[in-house]
Parts: structure tokens; sequence; C-alpha cells
């Protein structure tokens, strides 16, 4: 019989080809635990847990292929991107690049409590279990989190208990709308929705036209944005923007590259991608680099950007 682990700090402390522990933060108070892991490009399996986990992308982009108990899919995840495993279930992936994952555990009988449901609730959430998803409170929470999670205080504790819920009603929520939308909308099928991203990422140095990304999935340009903006939530236009602008955030905190180069490599001018940077993060590319980077010493034209 396949092994349960009782949580999910155990399962990557004690099991085996997990994801690499780099570092572990808990509520000791509510048996909710935090991780981030390391996994260098190829396959790795994790056994079942006890815990509902959510598992969100902290480094750069990669390709996947997974299967969280509810068949294998597979898709080009970004940033703050997660994915959710139910309790009691293993799981299987292969990645095309090294990843930094964050997981956190939430305990069963704390999620059962949140949704008002009984013990012997699975906690599925569908079609949530079949794809990585996007979501701005989920990326936000997780993150603010990881911040609060183990320190010593009331107010931390409190933050941990909010987060905990709004988590989980946030998850039960995104799949009743998943079901909604799964049955009216007419958007990309997962393998060409995978297809059209992958060339994205292979021609972020190029311009990209939309008859290119048309043709890809043997559709009119119109009827293509349509169904682009029905499966992603934004036009193909805005969707690139923003891979080229993760892309160049990446490097600007892991590459020695300059200014540039950065730009050249995601299809912008200095200025351009100065112009694009600061609507989307708030800071020029330089300045964002000063307060990020871990290779001391900037590059020539790393000067801040008039």
């Amino acid at each position: 019989m396949p092994q349960t682990w009782s949580n999910m700090v155990e399962l990557y402390t004690r099991g085996r080809n997990v994801p690499r522990l780099r570092e572990t933060r808990a509520d000791a108070t509510r048996a909710v635990s935090m991780l981030e892991a390391s996994q260098p490009p190829g396959e790795f399996a994790t056994p079942a847990s006890d815990d509902l986990i959510l598992s969100q992308s902290a480094g750069g982009p990669f390709r996947y292929v997974c299967d969280l108990g509810a068949g294998r899919f597979s898709g080009h995840t970004r940033t703050r991107d997660f994915v959710a495993i139910a309790p009691g279930t293993a799981t299987w992936c292969r990645v095309s690049h090294p990843a930094r994952l964050r997981f956190v555990g939430i305990p069963a009988h704390l999620a059962r409590s949140c949704l008002d449901r009984p013990t012997d609730d699975p906690l599925d959430f569908g079609p949530i279990h079949m794809c990585h998803h996007s979501d701005p409170l989920i990326a936000q929470g997780l993150e603010l989190l990881w911040l609060e999670m183990g320190r010593d205080d009331p107010a931390a504790r409190l933050f941990v208990d909010s987060m905990m819920a709004a988590l989980v009603v946030r998850m039960a929520r995104l799949a009743s709308q998943a079901t909604l939308t799964d049955r009216f909308r007419g958007g990309l099928a997962p393998h060409r929705s995978a297809q059209v991203i992958d060339y994205m990422q292979a021609h972020l140095d190029q311009p990209v036209r939309l008859a290119e990304l048309a043709a890809l999935c043997d559709l009119s340009p119109w009827h293509f944005a349509r169904a682009f903006r029905d499966t992603h939530g934004q036009p193909p236009h805005r969707y690139l923007t923003r891979l080229r602008l993760e892309r160049a955030r990446e490097w600007l905190t892991t590459s020695s590259c300059s200014i540039s180069e950065i730009a050249a490599a995601t299809g912008y001018t200095p200025q351009q991608l100065a112009r694009h940077f600061r609507q989307a993060f708030g800071m020029a590319p330089g300045a964002f680099r000063r307060q990020h980077q871990d290779h001391p010493g900037p590059r020539a034209d790393d000067a801040p950007t008039p």
C-alpha cells in the first residue's frame, strides 16, 4: 500500500524523489507549514500527504507535464502561478528547466472547517486540479503568508489564520467559476494554448503578429483573438507583453546582462523597456536590479533611466 505522510513538511524532509528542500517555515500553533524547494530538469514524484497543498512557482518560467490525481496535463508556468493538490493524492511531474517551488500545506481539518464541510469530505476542487492557475489574490496571499509564517507574535498568528481561510474559500470559488465557465465558453484547446505560449516564449525578441499565432491554431485572427481571450482572460498582445516583462524581470535579478541586452532579448529598445517596466512594476529596470539582484556591481548602462 502506498505510504501517506501525515503532513507536507514530513513528506519533503523524509520522502524520496521529491524536490530538494531549501527552507521551511511553520506556524506551530495551527500546524500550518510552508517550504521552498528546488528541482533540476527532469521527473519527480511525491507520495500522498494528508494536507491540502498549494504549490506556487517562485522562480523563472518553465515547461512542465504533470498529474495531480485528475489526469495528465501540460503547460508553461510563470512566476506566481500555482497548482493545487488534494489531500491523499500522489503526484508526478516533469519539468524542462530548473524550477523553484514554494508550497503551503493546509491541514485538511482546517480547510474543511473554513468551508463548513463534513469530516469525510475529500476536498476535491475538480477542475482546479487539472491545470495551473494565475490568480492575483492567491498569488499575493501566498507571498504575504511566506513573510509572516514563523513569526511568533499575535499579529502574525491572526494573519496566518485569516489568510488560510481566504485561500481555501478562494479555491472553492475558483472551482465553481471554472465549472460554470467550462460549460459555456469556447476557448482554445489545451494543446493549442500550450503551442501558442511556447511560440511566444521562443520569439520574445522578435515582432509577433496576430496572424502568426492564429495560423498555429488554424483560426482566423479574429476568432483566434476571441478564443485566446476566453482562455486566458486577456488579449494576445497583452499576454505577450506580460511574458516579455517577466523575462526581463527574471534576467535583471539572475544575470549580468546589461539592460540594453535584456531589452533587445525581450523585443524592446531600452526606452521602451523602461516605460513598460515602470508601468508594470512601478520602477525603472536599473532601480529594480539594484534592489533585487544578488550579483554586485551593475553594468555600465544600468544607471537610472530618465
